[in-house]
């Protein structure tokens, strides 16, 4: 690790804090227009390139060292798949150093809650504060679901070849139907447009995830997305008694209980 690489490791609070104190105006303007908007924005340079290229790198190794291969089908939202390695919440906080830093830093989310138009909270559910994630087998996608929790932060570590899928594929401003949720993924598919977005790695993009439908489309050649996803909740969440963890269960059991 370069000189440079070290100090950014060691002092992130103080390099993220100066960074986001200089974002431009209007750009915070654009990104909180364009959420409010579409249900998620793109943000590139929410860090500055070494803490970004360090935080990248660190998912990469956990990944490397610390994963297993997730496949399941998930009837809770209308028998859709996940295929991807993974690495889990506790074993990131036991290994990992700058991503657990990220989600609990102060500067990164009040900026986010400019963006949201209303104060991002630590998820109370601890298995979903953070997670790596990686498509990387031909098929492999994280099926279409809302969350629970209102907002996720999803961080391009690797990005696929354009041409190979691992697409954000997404319908904003829609609730999920618990009681018949295949029913409801038919008709909307049917009915709704679908958004698709390519995020290059290094860029990240927040989504108000319990109001869009959303997938990673199916990798279509070898190539590799490797992201961390952040949950914050929102006010209503913290005192919401009808949210359940089922799907994070079935996807990380034993891990979690």
């Amino acid at each position: 690790m370069s000189e440079m690489r070290e100090n950014v490791s060691q002092h992130p609070d103080e390099i993220v804090q100066r960074h986001l104190a200089n974002y431009p105006s209007h750009a915070r303007e654009e990104f909180a227009e364009a959420f409010a908007r579409e249900g998620l924005v793109r943000i590139d340079d929410l860090l500055p390139k070494e803490l970004a290229d360090a935080l990248s790198e660190e998912a990469v190794h956990l990944l490397r060292h610390h994963s297993r291969r997730r496949e399941v089908v998930l009837p809770s939202t209308g028998n859709t798949p996940r295929a991807y390695r993974s690495v889990a919440r506790d074993v990131i906080a036991t290994h990992g150093k700058l991503i657990p830093w990220f989600f609990h830093n102060e500067a990164i989310r009040e900026f986010l809650s400019e963006v949201a138009g209303e104060r991002l909270h630590k998820v109370p559910y601890e298995p979903e504060e953070f997670i790596v994630n990686s498509q990387e087998a031909i098929g492999d996608t994280h099926g279409w679901h809302f969350d629970d929790y209102t907002y996720a932060l999803i961080w391009i570590a690797e990005a696929p070849d354009p041409f190979a899928g691992g697409r954000v594929e997404y319908i904003p401003h829609v609730s999920w139907n618990k009681e018949d949720p295949e029913g409801q993924l038919r008709e909307l598919l049917i009915n709704r447009k679908i958004h698709s977005m390519y995020m290059p790695a290094g860029s990240c993009y927040l989504m108000q995830t319990h109001k869009t439908l959303h997938r990673v489309s199916p990798l279509t050649d070898y190539s590799r997305r490797t992201v961390i996803v952040y949950t914050y909740a929102s006010e209503r969440d913290l005192h919401d008694e009808n949210i359940t963890h089922e799907t994070m269960e079935a996807i990380y059991a034993p891990e979690i209980t």
